[in-house]
C-alpha cells in the first residue's frame, strides 16, 4: 500500500476516537503557535482532521484533509471541507491565512507540499511538524 493510502486508512480508522485521544494536545499546540497572531480571513486548515482547530478558534475555516472519515466529523461541526492531499491542492490563491498542525510529517514529498502551500500566496502561514 502506498504511503498516502496508508495515511488515509490510518486516519479513516481513527476518526471516531480522534477527538477524545488528541484534543488536549492539539489545543496546547494551537495556544502556543497562535497566541500572538491576529488571523486574517479566509483561513485554510490543511490536514484539518475532525475540525478541532475550528472548535478552538470559533471562526469559519475551510478544511482540507485526505481522510474522508475525518472530514465527515469536521463537516458535522459546521466546517466547510474539501478532500485533497497537501501535495496537490485544488485551490487558487484565495486564502490570507494557511494553518497546518502536525500534518506535514504524513506527506511523502514535503518539498512538493511546501511548494503547493507557497503557490497559494497567503499572507500568514503557520506550520507545525513532528
Amino acid at each position: 500500500m502506498a504511503k498516502k493510502q496508508e495515511i488515509q486508512h490510518k486516519y479513516d480508522s481513527s476518526a471516531d476516537i480522534y477527538d477524545s485521544r488528541y484534543s488536549e494536545i492539539q489545543k496546547e499546540k494551537y495556544e502556543l503557535a497562535l497566541q500572538d497572531l491576529e488571523l486574517q480571513k479566509p483561513i485554510l486548515d490543511l490536514g484539518c482532521g475532525t475540525g478541532l482547530l475550528k472548535d478552538f478558534l470559533g471562526v469559519e475555516l475551510i478544511g482540507c484533509d485526505i481522510s474522508r472519515n475525518m472530514l465527515k466529523k469536521a463537516k458535522n461541526k459546521g466546517m466547510l471541507v474539501v478532500q485533497a492531499d497537501i501535495e496537490h491542492l485544488p485551490f487558487k490563491n484565495k486564502f490570507k491565512t494557511i494553518l497546518s498542525f502536525t500534518a506535514l510529517q504524513n506527506v511523502p514529498d514535503v518539498t512538493l507540499a511546501l511548494s503547493e502551500i507557497k503557490r497559494l500566496n497567503a499572507k500568514q502561514i503557520v506550520l507545525t511538524y513532528l
